[in-house]
């Protein structure tokens, strides 16, 4: 057992007096409701119950953990610290993975020393009274601001949480984190889409955040005014079930919606995703990126053009040429495809 030694974590206004000490690496648990821990049960259990010898075989076939197994055996230890409560890792449950891994091929090599070097890992300790609150308060600073990045459905699982379980605020979580209340809220709306349709592969999260981000855009809001149900549960099974290969394909789902054919045929499973986008982009030109949409921007520009932009217009020769060239250009784009004067 190594020496102790005292210091404090500051957070939500507290002080929480800690211990830094070494401990016996197979007197700790994994702690289940750890998001990252959560997130592997999920996706594997759907929740169900998991013993500690799972839920180290799950961590140790993520390649990060691997990696960390590599870099904690090549510097010979920890740069920092696991968090402990009560003998429960709450941080660190891939590195007390990769410990036990170290511990048990230095016994299988008959490494006395290594086994003596691996058996205790270097904890943080918290007092067993500390709150669950204060302890995912600590989660969500050091993974979102601070050191390694949770996956975004860990976020999202951690916001869900802490709004749930301890009545945060939509603005209290995205102050916490530097970020704002539609982020937080749309991260939790694509959590709840996922866990409504036991959908547990968290890869398959990105394309649920991208959906909640295309129905919520005010400029897609009428689209999804009529059969809302509809929508979301033939997208959710495009999701699952046909081969979309980036969440960022989904922005072209307005392109399909606006469209009353292609969204019909789509909605009633005639056309997949990609060939509704592929035909929703044949019939209208205007949505390609590049020049049929510049087309379609300067036309409503036109078309909207107010009075005082007109009176401008009429007292200001630069802006009578640059129109005049427009003109121009139209006309000898018009007699190259064979378009002929409208009268």
């Amino acid at each position: 057992m190594g020496r102790k030694s005292q210091s404090e974590i500051v957070v939500i206004g507290q002080k929480i007096q800690t211990n830094v000490e070494e401990i016996d690496i197979f007197k700790l648990s994994y702690w289940k409701e750890n998001p990252r821990v959560n997130a592997i049960i999920k996706q594997k259990y759907g929740g169900g119950n998991i013993s500690e010898s799972d839920i180290e075989k799950e961590l140790w076939e993520k390649d990060s953990v691997k990696d960390l197994f590599k870099d904690i055996d090549r510097h010979g230890g920890l740069i920092d610290e696991i968090l402990v409560k009560d003998n429960i890792v709450l941080e660190g449950n891939s590195r007390l993975c990769a410990y036990r891994h170290l511990f048990r091929k230095a016994e299988e090599k008959n490494d006395e020393k290594g086994i003596q070097n691996w058996s205790h890992i270097r904890a943080r300790i918290i007092p067993v009274e500390t709150p669950n609150e204060v302890v995912f308060s600590i989660l969500g600073i050091w993974h979102i601001k601070g050191k390694t990045a949770w996956d975004t459905y860990e976020k999202a699982a951690y916001f869900k949480r802490i709004n749930i379980d301890y009545g945060y605020s939509l603005k209290d979580i995205a102050d916490s984190i530097s970020q704002t209340e539609k982020f937080v809220k749309d991260h939790i709306e694509a959590h709840d889409l996922m866990v409504e349709n036991k959908i547990y592969t968290l890869e398959k999260f990105s394309y649920f955040y991208q959906l909640v981000l295309e129905k919520n855009k005010s400029t897609n809001s009428k689209l999804f005014e009529k059969e809302p149900e509809k929508i979301l549960g033939r997208v959710i099974e495009t999701i699952k079930d046909e081969p979309v290969k980036r969440a960022e394909k989904l922005r072209d789902l307005p392109k399909i919606l606006k469209d009353q054919k292609v969204k019909k045929m789509y909605l009633n499973k005639e056309l997949d995703f990609n060939d509704a986008v592929d035909m929703a982009k044949d019939r209208h030109p205007e949505h390609e990126e590049g020049f049929y949409n510049q087309i379609k921007k300067v036309t409503r520009s036109l078309e909207s053009c107010p009075l005082k932009t007109i009176d401008e217009i009429k007292k200001d020769g630069n802006k009578q040429y640059i129109l005049k060239q427009l003109y121009k250009e139209v006309k000898n784009l018009c007699k190259k495809v064979g378009i002929k004067n409208h009268k």
